[in-house]
């Protein structure tokens, strides 16, 4: 599910909106097609200008429900960060009591997603927005996403499959290489690094396969 789709889909589970649209109705109109303008694009190239215009209202609407651009990006990426959280929730779901199982599906779950929504994910964790209380939203969902990780981390101490530790620091170890693969396989890069083929699950699987091993009660 892509961020712009996450955004049509909170829209629908409301009324639909007039035409033209208006209060939470442009909110997510803008949303929508904010998300989609950064997949075609890129960060840089994104403004209220575009998204207005790939709409068909006033350059001045957006300012009624977005300040700045940052505001605008703050609002895309709290919507990734929650998809994310999502995937994560999911992937406990799909292993029910096994800790493994679920930290290697949510690996898969995670790439795949930044596979599928590059510069969503970018923006993210590219260090241009600041995760404090400057936008509360996106902080939430930034941290439900963390709390998933670190969910799995803790059932798996408790069950004795995983070492003991710090929790928040096993799930940063577990969560940096994940997304470090993401990273490379975004750029395009990876196949000049390899000797191999590239094959997403099958590096997916083995990079997960290796935090297991350190994760892992001997």
């Amino acid at each position: 599910m892509t961020v712009q789709t996450l955004a049509k889909k909170r829209k629908a589970a409301g009324k639909s909106p007039p035409k033209p649209y208006h209060h939470g109705g442009l909110h997510q109109a803008l949303l929508c097609a904010a998300g989609k303008l950064l997949e075609e694009n890129n960060i840089a190239s994104l403004s209220l200008r575009a998204v207005a215009k790939e709409i068909g209202v006033s350059h001045t609407a957006p300012y009624r429900h977005f300040k700045d651009k940052e505001s605008l990006l703050a609002s895309i990426a709290g919507l990734g960060y929650e998809e994310l959280a999502t995937q994560i929730s999911q992937a406990v779901e799909s292993h029910p009591d096994d800790p493994a199982l679920q930290l290697q599906e949510a690996g898969h779950r995670y790439v795949q997603l930044a596979l599928k929504c590059p510069q969503c994910t970018q923006l993210m964790f590219s260090g241009i927005l600041p995760l404090d209380d400057t936008y509360p939203e996106m902080k939430a969902s930034s941290d439900s996403a963390f709390d998933g990780l670190k969910t799995i981390i803790e059932e798996g101490q408790a069950r004795g499959v995983f070492k003991q530790g710090d929790v928040e620091l096993l799930a940063l170890a577990a969560w940096s290489g994940i997304h470090g693969l993401s990273l490379l396989l975004i750029s395009g890069t990876l196949p000049e690094l390899l000797s191999m083929s590239v094959d997403i699950r099958q590096l997916t699987s083995a990079l997960t396969a290796a935090m297991l091993g350190g994760l892992r009660v001997d």
